[in-house]
C-alpha cells in the first residue's frame, strides 16, 4: 500500500492526533502553531520542496485538530452555570434515542431549552425511574427533575463516568420520575415510528428472546435481551453483531442492491436507491460512531458505482473519520469509534485469500488483531474464541438480519407474509443462540489482563505494521521481508511483556492497602508483601444497577496485575458491602472466602497477618466482621459497619486494637467511632469510605471532630477518591488519588 491509494489517511491521522493532544494545548498556542505551519507550508511550496511542504501541512492539520478538540467555556446561560443541586422544572428536547436499561429505568440525553421558565442551554443526561412514555429523538418534553453535577468513581485503572460525560459535553445529570415526563408533541419523527413498528412486528411474530435478539441484530436494540444471552455474546467475542456497524449497513446496502437488480432496475437507479435506503436505515438506528462510519463509507462506495469509478476504500475510511471527528471530536475517545475504525482498517489492509474458508478466517483474524489492544485498554479482556466463533456466528447473523430486513417492510404491507418471514428467521436465531452459548462455554473463552500502556500500544502498532509490510514484500524482497517479520515478532513480544509486567513482576516486600472509591459502600484491596491479594467487600451491585464489583473493583485488580485472589471477605451482607462480590467471584479465581463464618483464622501474607476479631454483638451492623492487619510496626483496623454496641463488644474482648490506620466504621455514621474506640485504637490515619453527597449525611461532623481530637489525619473517598496506603512496616505512605499527593508517616523513630 502507498499513500497514493489513501491520501486522506495521513490527514485523518494528523487531525486525530491534534484532538488527542488538545488537553496539552491552549487556543493561543494551537492557533499560533497553525499560523506558523501554514506560513511555512506556503514558503516551502514556493521553494518546490514538496516533502517538507507536506510535513508543514500535516502540522497545520494537527493544530486544527487541537483547536477542534479544545472545549470552549460554557456560555453564561448554560445549565452548568446554575447553583446545583436543585429541583427544577425543565423544558428540553430529546437529543438521541432513549436507552431503556430496564423497563423501570430509562436514560435520556436532553438539550435544555428552559429551566424554571428561564432560557437555558446545555446538555443534561437524565435517568427516568418508572415506565417512561414513548419518546424519540427530537421530541420536546417538560418534566420536573433533580439536577446535579455528575460523580464518577476515582480510582487507578478504573472507568470514570464523570470524566467521560465531560468529554461528551455533559456537565449536568438529572433524575426524574418517568410518570412526570410530558411530551406535548404527540407524533414522534418518522424514524422513531419505523423503529417502533419494526420492534413491535418482531415481538408479535417471534418468542420474546428471539424477538429481542433479532432487534439487536437489525437495529442494535438490546433492551429486551436476557442478561445471560447478552453475557454469552460478550464472552464468545461476537458482541459486535449486536451493535449496528458496517456489518449491518453492508447487509442493508447489499439487500437493497440485490432486490433492485432482480427487478432489472438500471444500475445508476439501483445505486441511488441503495444510497437512499442506507441513509434511511442510519436515521432509524441512530448516529453512533460505527453507524456514521459505515454509512459514509457505503455512500462513497455506492457513489463510485453511480459514476462508474472504482471506490478507494482506504480513502473512504479516512474521509469518514475526518467527517465524524470534525463534527464530534469527542468521539475519538469513544470505544465504539476506536473499535469500528480499527476493525475496518484491519479487514481492508490485510490481504484476503481466494479460498472462501481461508478468506473468512483471514477477515476474522484481521479484525480481532486490530481491536485487541483497544479491547484490552478499555475492557481489560481478550477473546480467545472470537476468531473461530465468528466463522459460524457472522453467517448465521447475516441470514437472520437479511430475513429481518425483508420482513419488516413486507409486514407493513401484509402482516401475514411478514410474519411468515419472521418465522423463517426463528430457527436461524435459535441456531445462532446455541452456537454463541457453545462458544461462550469454552473454558478460557475470555482472558482478563492489565490494560496496555502507551509504550506497549506503540510496540503493538509497529509490530502489526512491520508484519503487514513483511507479508506484502515476501516475494519481491524476501530478505527484507524476513527481517521485518523478525522485527514484528520482537515488537509483539515486547508489547506482551510490557502489558503483562504488572502480573509478572516479583513481589517487592511491601504491604499495600487500597480503599477504593465505590460511592456509598466499602471495597478494600490488600496486597501482601508476598504479592498475594485479599479483597475485603466489593461495594454495591446486583441486577439492573451499576455493579461496583465488575465496574470498579475488577478493573482495579486487573490493572494492578492481580489475576487471582488469596481470599475474599464479606464483612456483612448489606448490599453496599456484598453486592459487588458475586461479579468478583465470577471474574477471578478465589482461593478462600470468608462470608461470615466466625471460625475463620488468621491469614498470612508473607510477613503480614490478617486476623478476624471477635465482636460478639447482635444486630446487622454490629455483627459485621472486623479485621486487623499487622505488618512490622504498622497495623490497620478495618471496622466495617459496626456501631456503638459492636465497638463496646470489641473493646471488651480484650484483643489488641492499636492501629496506625483506622478504616472508620459505618462510613462515619454518628452511631459509630465512639471516643472509647478511638482511645483504644489511637489512629494516626482515619479513612472514611463514603459516597459523594450521600443521602445519609455521612460522615457526621461530630465524628470528624472526634477523629481530629484523637490526632488522626482524615482521608475521605468522596473528596480524595481512592486512598492508597503503602508501607514497609516502619513508614506509611498515603496517597490521595484525586490530587496525586502523598504524605509520609514514620512509625519507627529509630530508623526514620
Amino acid at each position: 500500500m502507498t499513500w497514493r491509494r489513501g491520501p486522506l489517511l495521513p490527514l485523518a491521522a494528523a487531525f486525530a492526533g491534534g484532538i488527542a493532544a488538545a488537553p496539552l494545548a491552549t487556543p493561543l498556542a494551537a492557533g499560533a502553531a497553525w499560523a506558523l505551519a501554514t506560513s511555512a507550508g506556503g514558503v516551502l511550496v514556493a521553494l518546490a520542496r514538496p516533502l517538507a511542504a507536506s510535513a508543514a501541512l500535516l502540522a497545520a492539520v494537527v493544530a486544527v485538530g487541537a483547536l477542534r478538540g479544545l472545549s470552549p467555556p460554557a456560555p453564561a446561560d448554560d445549565v452548568s452555570r446554575l447553583e446545583l443541586p436543585r429541583v427544577a422544572r425543565v423544558e428540553a428536547r430529546v437529543l438521541e434515542e432513549p436507552l431503556a436499561w430496564t423497563p423501570e429505568r430509562t436514560r435520556l440525553l436532553l438539550t435544555i431549552e428552559r429551566v424554571d421558565g428561564e432560557p437555558r442551554s446545555g446538555t443534561v443526561q437524565l435517568t427516568a425511574y418508572g415506565t417512561a412514555p414513548p419518546l424519540a429523538e427530537g421530541q420536546r418534553i417538560t418534566l420536573e427533575a433533580r439536577l446535579d453535577r455528575p460523580v464518577g468513581f476515582r480510582n487507578p485503572g478504573t472507568f470514570d463516568h464523570a470524566e467521560r460525560l465531560a468529554r461528551q459535553g455533559v456537565a449536568v445529570v438529572g433524575t426524574a420520575r418517568a410518570d412526570r415526563i410530558v411530551a406535548p408533541e404527540a407524533a414522534p419523527p418518522w424514524s422513531a415510528r419505523v423503529r417502533r413498528f419494526a420492534v413491535a412486528a418482531m415481538q408479535e411474530s417471534l418468542p420474546p428472546t428471539s424477538a429481542a435478539l433479532l432487534a439487536g441484530l437489525l437495529l442494535g436494540e438490546r433492551t429486551g435481551l436476557p442478561p445471560e444471552v447478552d453475557a454469552a455474546f460478550r464472552r464468545a467475542g461476537v458482541y459486535h453483531v449486536l451493535a449496528v456497524s458496517g456489518f449491518n449497513v453492508a447487509l442493508v446496502a447489499s439487500t437493497a442492491w440485490a432486490i433492485l437488480t432482480l427487478a432489472r432496475a438500471p444500475r445508476r437507479l439501483t445505486a441511488l436507491a441503495a444510497i437512499a435506503v442506507v441513509l434511511g436505515f442510519a436515521a432509524v438506528v441512530g448516529s453512533q460512531p460505527s453507524v456514521l462510519r459505515a454509512t459514509i463509507m457505503a455512500v462513497l462506495v455506492l457513489g463510485a458505482l453511480l459514476v462508474e469509478r472504482e471506490a478507494a476504500v482506504l480513502n473512504s475510511l479516512a474521509l469518514a473519520a475526518l467527517a465524524i471527528l470534525a463534527l464530534r471530536p469527542d468521539d475519538l475517545h469513544d470505544p465504539g469509534f476506536q473499535l469500528s475504525f480499527a476493525a475496518t482498517a484491519g479487514i481492508v489492509l490485510v490481504p484476503t485469500p481466494r479460498q472462501p474458508v481461508l478468506a473468512a478466517l483471514a477477515v476474522s483474524t484481521a479484525a480481532q488483531l486490530a481491536v485487541l489492544p483497544i479491547s484490552l485498554a478499555h475492557f481489560n479482556q481478550v477473546s480467545t474464541i472470537g476468531i473461530v466463533a465468528n466463522l459460524a456466528v457472522v453467517p448465521l447473523a447475516g441470514v437472520a438480519t437479511i430475513l429481518g430486513l425483508v420482513a419488516v417492510p413486507i409486514a407493513a404491507l401484509s402482516p401475514l407474509v411478514g410474519g411468515a418471514l419472521f418465522a423463517a428467521a426463528w430457527p436461524v436465531l435459535l441456531l445462532l443462540r446455541w452456537t454463541v452459548a457453545l462458544a461462550a462455554a469454552v473454558p478460557g473463552a475470555v482472558v482478563h489482563l492489565p490494560a496496555p500502556g502507551p509504550l506497549a500500544l506503540c510496540c503493538y502498532a509497529a509490530g502489526l505494521a512491520a508484519g503487514l509490510t513483511a507479508w506484502r514484500l515476501r516475494i519481491t524482497r524476501a530478505r527484507l521481508a524476513r527481517r521485518l517479520a523478525l522485527a514484528a515478532g520482537a515488537l509483539a513480544l515486547a508489547s506482551a511483556l510490557l502489558t503483562l509486567w504488572p502480573a509478572l513482576r516479583p513481589p517487592d516486600g511491601r504491604l499495600r492497602v487500597s480503599v477504593l472509591d465505590v460511592g456509598q459502600g466499602d471495597a478494600i484491596v490488600i496486597e501482601g508483601p508476598d504479592g498475594r491479594a485479599v479483597l475485603v467487600d466489593a461495594g454495591a451491585g446486583g441486577p439492573y444497577r451499576l455493579d461496583a464489583g465488575a465496574r470498579v473493583v475488577a478493573p482495579f485488580l486487573w490493572n494492578r496485575g492481580i489475576l487471582r485472589l488469596a481470599a475474599v471477605v464479606i464483612t456483612h451482607p448489606d448490599a453496599d458491602h456484598a453486592g459487588g462480590m458475586a461479579a468478583v467471584r465470577e471474574l477471578f479465581t478465589v482461593e478462600s472466602g470468608w462470608d461470615g463464618a466466625r471460625e475463620a483464622g488468621p491469614l498470612a501474607l508473607g510477613g503480614a497477618v490478617l486476623t478476624p476479631l471477635p465482636t460478639a454483638a447482635a444486630g446487622r451492623n454490629d455483627s459485621a466482621r472486623v479485621l486487623r492487619l499487622e505488618f512490622g510496626r504498622v497495623a490497620v483496623l478495618l471496622a466495617s459497619d459496626i456501631e456503638l454496641p459492636g465497638e463496646q463488644a470489641l473493646i471488651a474482648s480484650g484483643v489488641s486494637l492499636g492501629a496506625a490506620v483506622l478504616k472508620v466504621p459505618h462510613h462515619g455514621s454518628r452511631t459509630s467511632s465512639s471516643p472509647e474506640l478511638l482511645a483504644a485504637v489511637r489512629p494516626s490515619i482515619a479513612v472514611v469510605s463514603v459516597g459523594v453527597r450521600n443521602a445519609y449525611g455521612h460522615p457526621d461532623t461530630r465524628v470528624l471532630t472526634r477523629l481530629a481530637e484523637a490526632g488522626a489525619d482524615v482521608y475521605r473517598t468522596d473528596h480524595d477518591g481512592a486512598v492508597l496506603i503503602e508501607t514497609d512496616g516502619r513508614t506509611l505512605d498515603v496517597t490521595r488519588w484525586v490530587e496525586l499527593t502523598t504524605s509520609r508517616y514514620c512509625l519507627d523513630p529509630d530508623t526514620c
